[in-house]
């Protein structure tokens, strides 16, 4: 007959002397152990009670996990009296049976799950998503019970909140892909699936970008070293001259990024791995900075350390950043406000203006263009071809001064 009890594993203890409390499953001769995740000293274990002396919060995580596990338990026997497979018991005992599963639960265990394994980015958006949905529509229930009507509903709710469609479409994303990942690991069926009749909504955006006599003010433009803007300046014409490089990269590099005459990194959104050449005009920049362990010595160890915090940390930089650039845009006058990412999108206009083809500016950027045959041909793009058409775009912005001294 299976039994199932609460015990102090003393089989092995940690390196600080503690034991691990276990469920003890025993069927036959057979035994396994459920981990509770709590370890403590011999002597705080109450041997007659099976409770932790003097801690009622351990107690409570216990007297909690005992309920469920000996549901499951009694349940199990009930259903497979004749059952001799002791790993078959155990697995459904510590693994959730599908109405057990509440939508918002899943989503915050797949959150965790991204933090452990350090996609600290991608955890933060799924968070944000949560947040928002869960205020307008109701997850604390079991997959099978929300409907394609439901989510159409919070579609509506959304834009009246005044949502805007993409900022709909980044939160249904995040929505869509927690489903797909609850269908995957057989927690619902296929069948169940609410987005297989919804699209999710895109509006197109005018990417906002500098003209070139705005471009051409901005690098000619004169900030002294001692400036509060003077860094943020700085970093704009790194962005713009390493090819348009995202700022959390930019912010990440150190020298062991630097190849001979060219920095080499990995995009940390993407993994896509990048080759762009030292021109002079960014070694000069880059004196400018007091490297640390990073190239431009903004991060710090600490920073680097802590991944969660990092992602805050990424945050805070860029607002900052950003509000600097837009400062230096209302005194140059352009009509865009600058920010970071517009220096990207600038660059691929000019480079568009200066003739090159769509399939070299997206080499450059990193973009996978057109369809697979044509990816095969980028691929094979000479790097000397890239590095020519960067050159020439970093000269064409250092053309006709307009500068205003600050």
């Amino acid at each position: 007959m299976a039994t199932l009890s609460l015990v102090l594993d003393k089989r092995r203890a940690k390196q600080d002397g503690t034991f691990p409390i276990v469920f003890r499953i025993g069927l036959g001769k057979k035994s396994s152990y459920i981990k509770t995740g709590i370890y403590i000293l011999e002597n705080q274990f109450d041997t007659s009670s099976n409770l932790v002396k003097n801690s009622d919060n351990l107690n409570k995580q216990l007297y909690q996990l005992d309920i469920l596990y000996r549901q499951r338990f009694y349940k199990y026997i009930l259903e497979n009296p004749d059952n001799e497979n002791i790993v078959e018991l155990k697995n459904y005992l510590i693994n959730k049976l599908p109405e057990e599963h509440t939508i918002k639960e899943f989503w915050e265990e797949h959150i965790v799950t991204l933090n452990n394994s350090g996609r600290n980015g991608g955890a933060r958006v799924y968070k944000m998503s949560l947040s928002v949905i869960s205020k307008n529509t109701n997850l604390d229930i079991p997959f099978n019970k929300y409907t394609y009507k439901d989510l159409v509903q919070l579609e509506k709710v959304l834009y009246q909140n005044g949502v805007s469609t993409n900022g709909i479409g980044v939160y249904f994303r995040s929505f869509r892909a927690i489903c797909n990942k609850a269908i995957n690991m057989d927690i619902i069926g296929y069948e169940w699936y609410p987005f297989r009749k919804y699209k999710i909504k895109k509006e197109k955006t005018t990417p906002r970008i500098l003209s070139i006599v705005e471009i051409r003010n901005y690098f000619n433009h004169a900030i002294e070293p001692k400036h509060l803007f003077y860094k943020s300046w700085l970093i704009g014409k790194l962005i713009f001259m390493l090819r348009g490089i995202n700022l959390k990269d930019l912010l990440l590099l150190t020298n062991k990024n630097i190849k001979g005459d060219r920095i080499i990194y990995k995009r940390a959104k993407t993994g896509k791995i990048y080759s762009v050449k030292i021109t002079d005009e960014v070694k000069q920049i880059l004196t400018e900075f007091k490297a640390n362990e990073t190239l431009l010595g903004i991060l710090s160890t600490a920073d680097l350390l802590d991944k969660e915090k990092l992602v805050n940390i990424h945050i805070q930089k860029r607002k900052v950043i950003n509000s600097h650039l837009s400062k230096i845009g209302d005194q140059l006058n352009v009509n865009e406000a600058i920010s970071t990412y517009v220096f990207r999108y600038t660059y691929a206009n000019i480079a568009k203006q200066l003739g090159y083809s769509k399939d070299l500016i997206a080499e450059a950027l990193g973009h996978e263009y057109g369809n697979s045959i044509t990816s095969i041909y980028l691929e094979q793009f000479d790097l000397e071809l890239v590095d020519v058409m960067n050159q020439k775009i970093i000269d064409e912005v250092h053309l006709k001064p307009h500068s205003i001294h600050v």
